[in-house]
């Protein structure tokens, strides 16, 4: 009889270790619950330390944060001018700071947003003209990329800044099943692209597109600002390039990045070998940002998207890789050959300048100045510079900021002449 009651035990144990498995097998491979909520960032950092303290010293952490906590007003708030616009008194929270520093206040109906925008690079004030001055309505137009869990219709939102869930869509799902459940974890652009777009959303009330999650595509919830072939606008400059910032993601569509693996499975002639898995180290996200996934040619899904080059949880201005590591070596682009590259760059080795000066020069217009990168690659030239009154390729690397485009119109164009000798 007990031994009957043993193999009674263990058979009901073995069933119970199988329908466990089966559960969690199935747990681990189910999408997140359409219903899954918000946890909040602080439900994500005991499994994930290191990642939260990077993203903690982010800029991404720094977008909303209460105005009266330490270190966070980097805005002159005496100067004379403030007190003719708005009560300082007022202020409950800051946006950002790095570029551009914008305050809000709240009232019975939610956050307002002052009047008024610190140039943080200029260390000057602009009361008209800043960024979201013609519609100053948090709800409308900041929440939607400042905020976690935006209820749109009230304004309400689970966290401020831009943490977690922003890329990784609600987590209830994933913290409920401790950690065995899927949250979105993607390289898509689009997940950057919800918020480094301009444009609205199809109702044309909101500027961020409403009711995107990530995984969506952001054409499906947005209309984007696009530019118009040989027409400058207070957005984009005649050439393709972006004149103000948060259009990173319209201008990277626009380029070779975005079309790093169609390029290579639909029109690569062949010129470096035959295209197989060993091209994707440099056409394709997934085995650079998950090298243990088995991807191949027919299966990668993402080009080379945002997350290849920044660090997203850290610091986005410390480069995840850098051009050197796919334009470099005997196995590149032609020019960026060893033998050809002194032919290739214009400036001696003296000047300091790297691949980004000329090829993303800075023609976006932020804190009072040209400080942003073009996300649309490609040399402006001072020819080109010209007929659109926008800075060159030959202004970004400090030897000629302030130079006329007349002074190295003759350099540059004579230089060109001789790399066309070359092909």
């Amino acid at each position: 009889m007990a031994r009957t009651g043993s193999r009674s035990l263990a058979a009901a144990l073995l069933v119970l270790g199988v329908a466990g498995l089966a559960l969690l097998t199935w747990v681990k491979a189910s999408p997140p619950p359409a219903d899954a909520d918000f946890a909040g960032s602080g439900a994500c950092v005991e499994c994930h330390r290191k990642i939260s303290a990077a993203w903690r010293d982010s800029q991404h952490n720094k977008m909303m944060r209460p105005a009266d906590a330490p270190g966070v007003v980097v805005a002159d708030l005496t100067h004379e001018d403030v007190a003719a616009h708005f009560d300082v008194r007022d202020i409950v929270w800051a946006i950002g700071g790095k570029w551009e520093q914008q305050f809000m206040g709240e009232d019975e109906h939610g956050e307002t947003l002052l009047p008024g925008a610190w140039m943080h690079l200029s260390q000057d004030w602009l009361f008209q003209g800043w960024d979201g001055w013609e519609v100053p309505v948090p709800r409308r137009r900041c929440h939607g990329c400042h905020t976690v869990g935006l209820d749109a219709e009230t304004g309400k939102f689970v966290e401020p800044n831009i943490a977690c869930e922003a890329c990784h869509g609600p987590s209830s799902w994933h913290v409920d099943t401790w950690g065995f459940g899927r949250t979105t974890s993607t390289a898509d652009a689009d997940v950057c692209g919800q918020c480094h777009t301009r444009g609205k959303d199809p109702s044309g009330e909101y500027f961020f597109p409403v009711g995107f999650r990530p995984g969506d595509r952001v054409e499906d919830f947005f209309v984007a600002l696009e530019p118009t072939p040989g027409q400058s606008s207070s957005q984009w400059w005649g050439n393709g390039h972006a004149r103000d910032r948060h259009q990173e993601f319209t201008a990277w569509s626009q380029g070779g990045h975005a079309n790093s693996l169609r390029s290579l499975r639909e029109g690569y002639d062949g010129r470096f070998g035959p295209a197989d898995d060993s091209c994707l180290r440099c056409h394709a996200a997934e085995p650079i940002l998950q090298p243990w996934l088995e991807v191949t040619l027919e299966t990668a899904r993402e080009p080379v998207t945002c997350s290849v080059c920044h660090n997203v949880h850290g610091s986005l201005d410390e480069a995840r890789m850098v051009c050197g590591d796919c334009h470099g070596g005997a196995g590149s682009a032609f020019y960026h050959t060893p033998e050809q590259n002194a032919a290739h760059v214009p400036c001696p080795e003296s000047a300091g300048v790297d691949c980004a000066d000329c090829h993303m020069p800075k023609t976006g217009h932020v804190g009072g100045a040209y400080a942003l990168h073009s996300h649309s690659p490609g040399i402006v030239s001072p020819r080109e510079a010209a007929r659109y009154e926008m800075p060159s390729s030959c202004q970004n690397g400090g030897c000629h900021a302030d130079d006329p485009v007349e002074h190295f119109d003759p350099y540059f164009h004579g230089f060109e002449e001789r790399v066309a000798r070359l092909d």
